[in-house]
């Protein structure tokens, strides 16, 4: 071998070939090792910053006897014993028009949780006699209140048709929590005008209610409550899509499909399990909706209509309400930019 002789035979294809795949390895074995530290970064940034938040949406059926409620002292207890164990974070009640009841429940709330006081969601509200002038509205909730305020509907019904719509006082009740250390959320629940023929004053409340929701300078909001409309039976209604243009529905969050969450064994009112309302059509009527502000992401985790009931007279069970309540398990997360 000479001074000028190469020390590698650079011709050689053999040699060519292997330094090729030498290089392919430590380029790819780099670019694992990237991906690797990129992902493990952002899931450690994930699990860090997601908040767990648990909501209850129930419409309680507490009309008094003489408006047609059924076993009503019992269901109440039922209900405020059920909320006593805390499996829930936020608990938003409709119907709890009288305020017996509402003493009822909130006597039974657990310890370190804070409820809502008639007054709060209500512009004027006997509650002793009969539910003129109550909007029927009350959350529980295990962070402290930072906010309570109560927007009263403009439009309750007529007075032609004697159903209570035009003397109840129905509208959006709302409460600002604080579930994590700068995570500010605005928990919203309201009980919109009943019966098919109140569509014209149903819609017009939900676009107050639209209205509100989208005034809100909160990270996150979760509306929950009565609605009073089914997706298939009121299609021709605005209701439902006026909220769903800027809110997105739990159940449909979750289930994906419609044939899997709107079907019977999931209505909320109607429920062929509920032992009041079992004898009408099923229809599903209360909902839970979230929406985040800005970057932040909001989800449903888990959804479920629980099947409520309560001990009578210790042989027979019947259903907390004649309606069924809808649960959420959501994960929020809050933009870090």
């Amino acid at each position: 071998m000479t001074d000028t002789d190469p020390l590698l035979d650079e011709a050689s294809p053999r040699w060519r070939r292997r330094s090729a795949f030498i290089c392919l390895a430590i380029f790819s074995c780099g670019c694992l090792a990237l991906a690797s530290a990129i992902i493990a970064s952002y899931f450690l940034l994930y699990h860090k910053n997601v908040v767990g938040l648990r909501v209850m949406s129930l419409n309680t059926w507490g009309m008094p006897k003489t408006f047609g409620s059924e076993d009503k002292s019992l269901r109440m207890e039922a209900i405020g014993q059920h909320i006593q164990k805390g499996e829930y974070d936020v608990y938003l009640l409709e119907e709890l028009w009288m305020r017996p009841d509402h003493n009822m429940i909130k006597s039974l709330i657990p310890e370190g949780y804070y409820m809502t006081e008639v007054g709060d969601l209500a512009s004027s509200c006997d509650g002793t006699i009969g539910p003129d002038g109550c909007s029927g509205l009350a959350i529980v909730s295990k962070y402290p209140f930072l906010e309570l305020n109560f927007h009263g509907y403009s439009d309750h019904g007529d007075a032609i048709w004697f159903d209570g719509e035009y003397l109840a006082r129905k509208g959006v009740g709302h409460a600002r929590i604080e579930p994590a250390k700068g995570y500010i959320v605005d928990m919203f629940v309201t009980h919109t005008c009943a019966s098919d023929y109140n569509y014209y004053y149903r819609q017009r409340q939900v676009k107050e209610l639209v209205e509100i929701v989208e005034n809100s300078d909160a990270d996150f909001v979760v509306l929950g409550g009565d609605f009073n409309v089914d997706p298939k039976v009121n299609a021709n209604e605005t209701t439902l899509p006026d909220i769903q243009n800027i809110m997105v529905n739990s159940i449909e969050d979750f289930f994906k499909t419609i044939e899997t969450w709107l079907v019977p064994s999931r209505a909320t009112y109607g429920n062929p399990a509920n032992t009041y309302s079992s004898k009408y059509s099923p229809v599903l009527y209360d909902y839970i909706f979230h929406k985040p502000r800005g970057k932040n992401m909001i989800w449903t985790n888990y959804f479920e209509i629980p099947f409520l009931r309560a001990f009578k007279d210790n042989v027979s069970e019947v259903s907390f309400s004649d309606h069924e309540a809808v649960t959420a398990k959501l994960h929020l997360w809050k933009s870090v930019v």
